[in-house]
């Protein structure tokens, strides 16, 4: 009889056992994916140290890459990224503008946006999950600084946006210069920040529905892409764009505050190469559960970077509530989410937040200095800039408003303009008109790059419009510095806090949440796709499809280990009740 009633003790111990041993399970595999977040940010993209990396390319394939850049063909490459080192991953060169001002440039040094791909010669070869990231040439910004920090904003209000960091690179181990890495929006991005890549993610550019604009049930009177490979809704964005024209119920359609984020952010630091510009491009919709979430895209002209007209003043005026450049009418989401006061309430609360957290003077004042500190050595010896080392140190530190912004000045006039919309002192509207724009007021020279110069003064092909020398004054001569007071490297201004003079970089700033074009006549022998396709990857120990693959094979057992226990616990619960 003894033995009996031991029984249910011994069965209950064991049950009990085997749930202390699930419990350990789920808590290591909650560690084990804390763990790689962090090492993305910690090894991928840090954000406080300049990282280096290193293609190694054959040089036929990278003249060839070279001289049909506008083909953006991807050509085969090894490659070191800040220690990881991989082979046989697909280089080529991307870009919009700075991709035509490059190639029609006559540098011997071409200094060419890339984009990385570890996976197009080798199937599934990643570097922590991530399979794609491109190497940004910071084109058309003399601070190297706005993309950096304007992806660093979006984090700050919580935005499903890319991770950027510093890249010293270095391509047969000569130094290209400065350039900034950013994340890819692709299959990996979604699988990361949504669980899943099975919508449609589109990138629209400027094309017929980029504007959000309805215009029928025909999906042959829009030019919208599938971006990811996924069979196309038509009948989802075209309902999107059916939704905002009714203005009423948006948030069946479209995550609200993903579109919101990305406005608070376009509209503090007067990004107009973007929607909000009338360019409508910069951006991706991912149709994820039924809505579409925005993404934002490609910031290097924030801070008031894109040349729309307008004057300094218009600039740092731009209206925050109708933050477009012309009439409202020709913004559809915009004028819908404004025709709508609890969005309004929500927007101004992002743009406070901005204001008062992370463009807050000490603040913002303390990440451009370490950021500045953490770079300045790499822009002083990078060759191929499109600016000179003054007029990078203009661009952060001017002072002055006798020509244009510098960086920390234009954010502080912004801020201050802002706040003063937002508390009702002067007007945050036009009558549905807009805005004028700004007109790249960055410091540096006026227009820069883009607008037919490059970083020495000598003339390009493809001028202004208006046909004028941008770095000349109105007798034509040439536009140094301009005689503006530049703020010096050493921080010894009495104007700058104390604790701001000394260097912080010891304590590192805060991290964030820390097959296209391809002439298969042109890889080498053994190196095509479908002879890559069964050879394993160098580089980092232990793939992330390993880690994943272990991951599944701990939640098999943790899953078979909760239905033990339950089962278990019936058959105990059965034995008390007959022995009753």
């Amino acid at each position: 009889m003894k033995g009996r009633n031991i029984i249910p003790i011994i069965l209950s111990a064991i049950a009990i056992i085997m749930l202390l041993l699930i419990v350990d399970a789920v808590t290591v595999s909650s560690q084990l994916i804390d763990t790689n977040n962090n090492l993305i940010d910690q090894e991928v993209f840090p954000h406080d140290r300049v990282i280096d990396v290193k293609i190694t390319i054959d040089e036929e394939d990278y003249t060839y890459m070279v001289e049909h850049a506008m083909e953006e063909e991807y050509v085969v490459a090894d490659i070191d990224y800040n220690g990881y080192q991989y082979q046989d991953v697909g280089i080529r060169p991307k870009g919009n503008s700075s991709l035509k001002h490059v190639a029609s440039s006559n540098d011997e040094t071409k200094r060419f946006s890339l984009k990385v791909n570890f996976d197009y010669y080798v199937d599934e070869q990643n570097l922590y999950g991530i399979s794609k990231i491109n190497l940004n040439n910071i084109f058309s910004d003399p601070s190297m600084m706005a993309e950096y920090l304007s992806y660093d904003m979006l984090d700050t209000l919580g935005a499903e946006a890319s991770r950027t960091t510093y890249a010293a690179l270095y391509i047969n181990d000569v130094y290209f210069g400065l350039y900034l890495a950013v994340e890819q929006v692709d299959e990996s991005f979604l699988e990361d920040r949504f669980g899943n890549a099975t919508g449609e993610l589109y990138k629209p550019e400027m094309g017929a529905g980029s504007d959000l604009k309805y215009i029928s049930d025909d999906p042959d009177d829009y030019s919208l892409e599938v971006e990811n490979g996924v069979s196309t809704n038509d009948k989802a964005i075209i309902n999107f764009m059916k939704v905002i024209q009714e203005g009423s119920d948006l948030e069946t359609v479209l995550h609200v505050d993903s579109f919101l984020k990305y406005l608070a952010v376009s509209t503090v630091t007067v990004h107009l190469d973007a929607y909000q510009g009338g360019m409508y491009h910069n951006y991706y919709l991912y149709h994820h559960n039924g809505r579409f979430e925005w993404i934002t895209w490609d910031l290097n002209m924030s801070f008031n970077g894109f040349p729309k007209g307008g004057t300094d003043e218009q600039a740092v005026a731009f209206l925050i509530d109708e933050p477009v450049s012309g009439a409202m009418d020709n913004y559809p989401l915009i004028k819908a989410i404004f025709d709508n006061e609890a969005y309004m309430e929500r927007y101004h609360g992002y743009i406070t937040t901005l204001l008062n957290d992370y463009l807050d003077e000490h603040t913002i004042t303390n990440k451009v200095t370490n950021t500045y500190e953490m770079i300045k050595e790499y822009v002083r010896t990078d060759t191929t800039a499109f600016y000179t080392f003054e007029e990078f140190e203009e661009a952060v530190f001017s002072d002055t408003d006798l020509v244009n912004y510098g960086l920390l000045d234009f954010i502080d006039k912004r801020v201050s303009n802002v706040r003063q919309q937002l508390d009702g002192t002067i007007p945050s509207t036009n009558n549905g008109q807009g805005n004028a724009g700004g007109k790249n007021n960055r410091g540096g020279k006026a227009g820069g790059p883009p607008m037919g110069q490059d970083g020495q003064g000598k003339p390009l092909m493809g001028q202004r419009q208006d046909g004028e020398n941008p770095q000349a004054d109105a007798d034509g001569n040439p536009m140094k510095n301009r005689g503006n007071k530049a703020m010096k490297p050493n921080m010894q201004d009495g104007s700058i806090p104390e604790d701001m003079k000394t260097d912080r970089m010891q304590q590192g700033m805060n991290p964030d949440k820390m097959q296209e074009g391809m002439d298969p006549n042109r890889m080498p022998e053994g190196r095509s796709p479908q002879d890559m396709k069964n050879k394993f990857p160098e580089g980092m120990p232990g793939n992330m499809h390993e880690q994943e693959e272990a991951m599944d094979e701990t939640t098999f057992f943790v899953n078979l280990g909760l239905i033990c226990a339950g089962i278990l616990g019936m058959f105990i619960f059965i034995r008390i009740i007959k022995k009753k």
